[in-house]
């Protein structure tokens, strides 16, 4: 008994300086803000968007860049962080969030040209250690008080600090978010590796893990891509051709089957419509004109990574991929009407329509207007 009361203050004691260890390291630095680059417009670019008038990349070391001329020229911007920035979202003109790795979230209010942070993942990341090494606390003490009359329970007791001990010596990698999405400027919806799903319903001001039992994902499989139709359905696409539908703007999902076993990077809807278009490995394209409950797929010619899109008018969209690949797809009827490669055949990984009409591009050489689009002969442009 008395060396069962021994081992439990032990326990106690380790717990708690595990505890003041943890509670010390969350004590840190703010993060990094980007560096501002002569040559930021030729770097890693991820995503691009329309915002007004306004086009708006994101990309490596969390580089934002703003372009009035319709990519001409582009100016960049300070950024309170300093990590790769996956995707990019507007709701309208002015009111747009930017997400990324380490669990990033930043927002601007003046149509891109500032930004502040919303979201730090890794200060998130942290609190949710520690309110984990809270709840073990409690259940030792509870086991704790058994121990000296049963010593299956002080082993299972020193079991679970072990644990403890494991799960507190590892870093802090909070999961990279892939894809932002609003319906209005107070409610939006975050996604990224391992099942990340986080909402907010306050502008950004504060983000929250969904429930997990509005989403059927056991395995924690990425999501990649949100679509939408325009109005209340919602469209999300991920790894090994995980799909989910939302007829409530986010509130709740319904599990989709899948077309296709790989990896889908991305999806796109026509608003006012039933019809939606995923697309990511091996060139696979598939459309829906029910939103989901059956798919189609489509001939796109080629077996490169479909990586982004944007629509380009009436039911047509373009696609982006790896090689320079660019695809002009009609979702409706479900043709191709165009195959192009980029000079350099570098890796694209998003596009936008420019306020003049022209395909803007971003990926690995940055950013670059694209002319004649959905013809064969499109060249690249100034």
């Amino acid at each position: 008994m008395r060396s069962g009361r021994v081992s439990s203050r032990t326990l106690r004691c380790t717990v708690l300086l595990l505890a003041a260890m943890v509670l010390a390291a969350a004590v840190r630095a703010a993060p990094e803000p980007a560096e501002i680059m002569p040559r930021a417009a030729a770097s890693l670019l991820v995503d691009i968007v329309r915002a007004g008038e306004r086009l708006v990349a994101v990309g490596d070391y969390g580089h934002i860049l703003y372009s009035d001329d319709s990519g001409r020229s582009w100016t960049q911007v300070p950024v309170p962080v300093r990590v790769l920035l996956t995707a990019v979202f507007f709701v309208d003109a002015r009111h747009g969030w930017a997400v990324g790795h380490d669990g990033m979230i930043v927002a601007t209010g003046d149509g891109g040209l500032t930004w502040r942070l919303q979201r730090d993942g890794l200060d998130a990341q942290q609190r949710r250690n520690e309110a984990g090494l809270e709840r073990a606390r409690s259940e030792l003490a509870a086991l704790e008080r058994e121990a000296a009359a049963d010593a299956g329970l002080l082993e299972e007791a020193r079991a679970l600090l072990a644990e403890a001990e494991e799960r507190l010596a590892e870093p802090v990698f909070p999961p990279p978010l892939m894809d932002v999405f609003f319906t209005d400027q107070q409610h939006g919806l975050a996604v990224g590796a391992y099942g990340t799903f986080l909402r907010t319903d306050d502008g950004g001001a504060s983000w929250v893990d969904a429930d997990a039992a509005s989403i059927d994902n056991p395995d924690e499989l990425h999501y990649y891509a949100i679509a939408s139709d325009g109005d209340a359905r919602l469209l999300l696409a991920g790894e090994a051709g995980s799909l989910y539908r939302s007829a409530d703007r986010g509130a709740s999902w319904e599990t989709l089957g899948s077309p296709y076993e790989g990896t889908l990077f991305g999806a796109l809807g026509l608003p006012g419509t039933a019809t939606v278009g995923v697309f990511g490995l091996q060139g696979n394209v598939h459309v829906s004109r029910d939103f989901g409950d059956s798919w189609t797929p489509l001939d796109s010619g080629v077996e490169t990574v479909l990586a982004g899109g944007t629509l380009s008018g009436g039911d047509e969209v373009l696609l982006v991929g790896s090689m320079g690949t660019m695809l002009a797809v009609r979702l409706e009827t479900g043709v191709v009407t165009d195959h192009t490669r980029v000079a350099m055949r570098q890796q694209l990984g998003a596009a936008a329509i420019a306020p003049d009409g022209t395909l803007v591009v971003a990926g690995q050489g940055g950013v670059r207007r694209i002319e004649g689009v959905g013809v064969g002969n499109a060249r690249q442009g100034g």
